[in-house]
């Protein structure tokens, strides 16, 4: 028996909600809001043939680079490992999809209360998170009183990260719904949460979301130049290392960002692996089975009066998404993975109007920007929360099209 509309759609309404206090209270809970949303999404959206239709043909994209996935077991340095990943991999993508498809076809009733409780939801969460930095952690050591060396200020980028993604289409489409205080204010309340976090790339996601938004509401053709340059990024960037830095330049980085210098190390010696094994890959999955990767490099040994950091040359993956598409699929997994990519925003850009591309293109660009300094391109929770932020866009042309 299936739930009525009205019930669903306060369902959806509440998973709306709980993103926000979720993803920086528990960010890996993504990889299990995006089933549910979806499955309450297809109960509302139920009898829509036309999105099965537009599903199955935008779905025809992926199906090569998922056969490249699954085949990588063949070669993987764990066979059963790359093929459970690579299972997991392509049913969040799936449900991603088709969460996307059926956001995009929910009838105007549905659409009143979502993107309003999704906003109230993360300021809420932004906050919580702001009393908690200015109590110093007062409220975290309250959940995380177990854990070592627990620094509350870094757990919550992850959320700040996946905020500053969702921020340029949910507060367009409140705009656009007539809640024009509410985006606002949910847009000022997570700038000033997204700052005051540790996590850089969560900065630059806002950063690069304003600055692409403001690049295309001035000269919209540049959604193509976008585009564009992911291509050639995707495709040439282990041509940029390895990094040569000189003693000054280690120095500063040491002493300002070590997570940075850190990854450098890493990317170059991810980028010599690739030159192994370059067409592809070594199999979905091997970077943290990577021979050689649990070797250590000291950082900032060569700095005066500086205490050495010891690392790993490549934990658990490289922190990448192009190096580490490279790296585990080579050159095959980037043209289908990435050309896949840039093809199905180019089909999302297409006519749209000047707003409407500025608010994709910095959704797009903030992601992207996540994507090549922050967590495994794999990690379920992290590919889940994109593609709830690509439903959040949905939403959003959805509203913009009923105004």
């Amino acid at each position: 028996m299936s739930l009525p509309s009205s019930v669903s759609g306060r369902l959806l309404t509440a998973v709306l909600f709980l993103l926000g206090p979720l993803v920086y209270g528990a960010p890996l809970s993504a990889a299990v809001l995006l089933p549910v949303a979806t499955i309450v999404a297809g109960v509302i959206a139920r009898g829509q043939s036309m999105a099965w239709r537009r599903f199955g043909r935008d779905l025809l994209v992926w199906l090569p680079l998922f056969a490249l996935m699954l085949a990588s077991g063949l070669w993987a340095l764990d066979g059963k490992a790359a093929l459970s990943l690579a299972a997991r991999l392509i049913l969040v993508v799936v449900l991603g999809m088709a969460l996307v498809h059926w956001c995009r076809d929910l009838p105007p009733g549905a659409l009143r209360r979502l993107l309003p409780a999704l906003a109230i939801g993360l300021m809420l969460a932004n906050l919580y998170v702001l009393a908690d930095l200015g109590l110093g952690g007062a409220l975290a050591g309250l959940t995380h009183r177990a854990r070592e060396n627990f620094d509350f200020a870094t757990y919550y980028g992850r959320g700040a990260t996946i905020h500053a993604i969702l921020l340029a289409p949910l507060g367009w489409g409140l705009w656009r719904a007539g809640a024009k205080r509410l985006a606002i204010a949910q847009f000022v309340l997570a700038a000033v949460c997204i700052l005051a976090t540790h996590d850089l790339s969560a900065k630059l996601a806002l950063a690069g979301a304003v600055g692409g938004a403001a690049l295309v509401l001035a000269l919209p053709q540049l959604r193509w130049a976008f585009l564009a340059l992911l291509a050639l990024v995707a495709l040439g960037l282990p041509l940029a290392f390895p990094i040569q830095l000189d003693q000054a330049q280690e120095c500063w980085m040491f002493a300002n960002k070590k997570s940075a210098l850190h990854r450098i190390y890493i990317w170059d010696f991810v980028v010599d692996r690739i030159a192994d094994k370059p067409l592809l890959g070594w199999g979905l999955d091997a970077a943290r089975r990577m021979p050689g990767g649990e070797e250590t490099v000291t950082l900032g040994q060569t700095c005066p009066d500086a205490i050495p950091v010891v690392g790993q040359k490549l934990p658990l993956h490289p922190h990448n998404a192009i190096l580490q598409t490279w790296l585990e699929l080579g050159g095959a997994g980037v043209v289908l993975g990435f050309g896949g990519l840039v093809l199905t925003l180019g089909r999302v850009y297409a006519r749209r109007r000047r707003v409407a591309a500025a608010v994709l293109v910095a959704t797009s660009v903030a992601g992207t920007l996540v994507a090549l300094v922050s967590y495994g391109v794999w990690q379920e929770w992290f590919l889940s929360a994109l593609m709830l932020a690509a439903a959040v866009a949905a939403l959003a042309l959805r509203q913009d099209e009923l105004a």
